[in-house]
């Protein structure tokens, strides 16, 4: 993004943080629009019309020129449903999530057209679907709870246990380790046979250096799913330093569930060449090669290999 284009995109981004929509008006009639896109330069202006049949216009032609924007289908399904359209809302918000399937503001938005269409049930579906997408999603968690207290029904019965996880998970790849750790040990107390569930945890006491707790989850997680290919290949990494031999196991458990794992051939030629296992390292160096001939760590240890161990 050039300088002048983040000028003129702070400018906006300013006047619309300060509802002035006037100035956000001219800002895009005027710098905006010799920086964007035409589709994207139709998106703002409906986004600032106070109308809604030239809100709809405005996003008809951004969507127009460009079939696959995402947000003009979901800004469009708003506006669709402020007209009393749902049927035309839904279809809306329908094609944003087929051309973005994670995106928790669609399935939120979903869920409150059929809220109000009165499809109680598909509302409920989608809200969930939006917070385990995105468990912090106020919005979504809002509307729930606005369902939940005036229509009598029963939540989905697993729904606590998936929204931990999903909040775990997130906490995890996001670096807060223990509070993933926590929020995922609240899920087992809801499901404690969910095999994504123990290998979260593992990973997370893997990143603490807590060897025990993280073989005791990679464990757990294979006894549950013998065919997690990450839990064996983690496992084997984790106890590589103290237990060449069983990791060597696991690195081999993983190519046989995926016969495409090039890391995980790679550790096992790697563990091979230090058990003096010259020629069984080669062949799994070859078949690294097979799969991906510039594999750069590939060459270099098999040249080792070849010049120094097997003259």
């Amino acid at each position: 993004m050039n300088n002048d284009k983040s000028k003129a995109m702070r400018r906006l981004s300013n006047a619309l943080n300060a509802n002035d929509m006037d100035s956000a008006k001219k800002i895009i009639e005027t710098d905006v629009k010799r920086h964007l896109p035409k589709y994207e330069y139709y998106f703002y202006l409906g986004l600032v019309e106070a109308d809604y049949n030239e809100k709809l216009k405005y996003y008809d032609k951004a969507i127009k020129l460009n079939p696959d924007y995402t947000d003009a289908y979901i800004n469009r399904g708003l506006v669709k449903n402020e007209l009393q359209d749902f049927d035309g809302s839904i279809a809306d918000y329908n094609k944003a999530i087929e051309l973005d399937s994670k995106c928790s503001l669609a399935y939120n938005n979903r869920g409150y057209t059929k809220y109000k269409k009165g499809d109680y049930e598909g509302a409920l579906k989608d809200y969930n679907k939006a917070i385990l997408l995105n468990p912090k999603l106020n919005i979504a968690l809002d509307n729930k709870a606005k369902l939940l207290s005036e229509v009598c029904m029963a939540d989905d019965e697993d729904f606590t246990a998936k929204y931990y996880l999903s909040l775990g998970i997130q906490e995890i790849n996001k670096g807060n380790l223990l509070e993933g750790i926590k929020n995922i040990d609240e899920s087992l107390r809801h499901n404690d046979k969910s095999d994504t569930a123990y290998f979260y945890k593992a990973v997370a006491y893997h990143s603490l250096n807590n060897t025990d707790l993280a073989y005791e989850n990679y464990t757990k997680t294979i006894e549950l799913n013998k065919k997690m290919v990450d839990a064996y290949y983690n496992r084997g990494q984790l106890i590589l330093k103290d237990n060449p031999k069983q990791a060597l196991d696991d690195f081999v458990s993983a190519v046989a569930l995926d016969p495409k794992f090039i890391d995980a051939y790679y550790a096992i030629a790697a563990v091979q060449k230090n058990l003096g296992h010259y020629e069984d390292a080669i062949k799994n160096l070859d078949k690294i090669l097979e799969l991906e001939p510039m594999a750069v760590n590939a060459k270099a240890l098999k040249k080792l290999i070849l010049t120094k161990y097997l003259k």
